[in-house]
């Protein structure tokens, strides 16, 4: 408990952190809420051009290059949002100037590994594949640079709560450009798409979207550390990125490794059904997730201020935002999943059971708050390490068991059980260390730890 009486130790600002919660989660929803929907739009309209087979591939590969991405980011994205916000409360910009440039060195050159790597497997596997297959996988191993650098960017505009900016061009230029490149492209070929034109369309429309995106950050901050001499911590940078990159991993792994079971243990047919409803989803816990984006620089900074009362209410505001939405989503799929599944196409609705215990699991972690992103802000990210791996062993052993007896609906379950467990114990390990009550509503508890 010597955590939670340090907290406690120091003053409050309780007011101007909900404030800024308010302010910068409401744009951020706004945000959100629109990338949802021009993703979800993206995803039915390649479903309806490439057909489920194709839309399998696409699914499969955009799914194969977020794991590839993960140790080219080497866990730099996590730490530019820990430390750049601390940084900032402290008015170090040396040293924001210096992670910033030193975690886009390290990362580009990572990426041009991992993307060598994977055009090198590509070529190999290359005889058993249609050429639609090979433009497409080809294509998706392209995009690793650009993705991890673009990763890093949105990191840095988070960690220093620009949110509008740091979303925008992920979340409504890249979706919007896909789609219309793609509406160019389909006559040129004779009208008939297949995933490979898809992924190069992808590809463009990111490439794109990088291009704004860092003349974005350059003109935020550019003139900030213009005359800023970069003091570098590369060794304690590169320990802790590390650290973090394992729980990046885990939550990576708990979100998109069914996806990559049911390609291999089934068919990427059934991959891109099960790729729908993962989709969906994770829309329950959307809002948690876009109010994340303020909430991560706010709890860090307020950790580091020794603030117990406004971390308090920053994880009691998000929360309840985020469980409130969460509900609100989650008996729309139960009533509605089938018909929203068929947007997709035909075949889609076959994975509504995978959709519902999915959005039961996402449900659970809604409701019980900002426990992962606190226990990373405030440097527990060795435990949370544990629990997440933990979670990720369950997951795994229950898909394995699972997928080949009941298919999608084994690999939701796997998915729904895997989420409920690492969040519960998240949340108890978070209350009784730091004195911090997650999940959002637990007024006895609550009332208890006051006295």
């Amino acid at each position: 408990m010597a955590n939670a009486q340090q907290l406690a130790a120091a003053p409050s600002a309780a007011p101007s952190a909900a404030k800024a919660l308010a302010k910068g989660g409401s744009l951020t929803f706004l945000i959100n809420v629109s990338g949802m929907g021009l993703a979800l739009l993206m995803q039915i309209v390649l479903a309806r051009l490439l057909g489920a087979a194709g839309y399998g591939t696409f699914a499969y590969v955009t799914t194969v290059t977020t794991f590839m991405i993960f140790p080219a980011k080497l866990g730099f994205d996590t730490t530019i949002v820990k430390l750049v916000s601390s940084y900032k409360a402290k008015d170090n910009w040396p040293l924001i100037k210096g992670l910033i440039q030193r975690s886009n060195q390290i990362g580009f050159v990572l990426s041009l590994i991992v993307m060598a790597v994977g055009l090198t497997v590509v070529a190999f596997r290359s005889g058993g594949m249609t050429e639609s297959q090979i433009v497409c996988y080809a294509a998706g191993m392209v995009t690793i640079p650009l993705l991890t650098l673009a990763t890093l960017r949105q990191s840095a505009l988070q960690a220093l709560k620009d949110v509008l900016y740091a979303q925008m061009p992920e979340k409504i230029i890249r979706p919007v450009l896909t789609i219309g490149l793609l509406a160019l492209a389909v006559p040129l070929v004779g009208g008939k798409a297949d995933a490979g034109l898809a992924m190069i369309c992808f590809a463009a429309a990111l490439a794109v979207s990088y291009i704004i995106g860092a003349v974005v950050l350059k003109r935020r901050i550019g003139q900030k550390l213009k005359t800023v001499e970069p003091q570098y911590e590369t060794r304690e940078w590169t320990r802790l990125s590390l650290s973090l990159m394992v729980n990046a991993g885990m939550y990576l792994i708990l979100g998109q490794l069914n996806v990559l079971l049911m390609g291999a243990m089934d068919s990427e047919t059934a991959s891109g059904y099960f790729s729908a409803a993962v989709r969906l989803a994770t829309l329950v816990a959307f809002a948690r997730t876009a109010i994340n984006m303020t909430a991560a620089p706010l709890l860090s900074e307020t950790y580091a201020k020794g603030d117990r009362e406004q971390l308090q209410q920053v994880c009691t505001t998000s929360g309840r935002a985020g469980f409130t939405f969460a509900v609100v989503v989650c008996a729309v799929f139960a009533i509605g999943g089938k018909p929203i599944l068929s947007l997709f196409g035909a075949g889609f609705t076959d994975a509504y059971p995978a959709l519902l215990l999915m959005s039961l699991g996402q449900l659970f972690g809604a409701y019980c708050g900002q426990n992962g992103t606190l226990a990373t802000m405030a440097g527990s990210h060795n435990l949370l390490t544990r629990v997440l791996a933990g979670s990720t062993v369950l997951n795994i052993v229950m898909s394995a068991a699972l997928i080949p007896w009941i298919g999608m609906t084994g690999a939701g379950l796997a998915a729904c059980c895997s989420t409920v467990c690492w969040n519960g114990i998240m949340a108890v390990v978070v209350v009784r260390k730091y004195g911090i009550i997650t999940p959002v509503w637990l007024p006895v508890l609550g009332s208890k730890r006051k006295k």
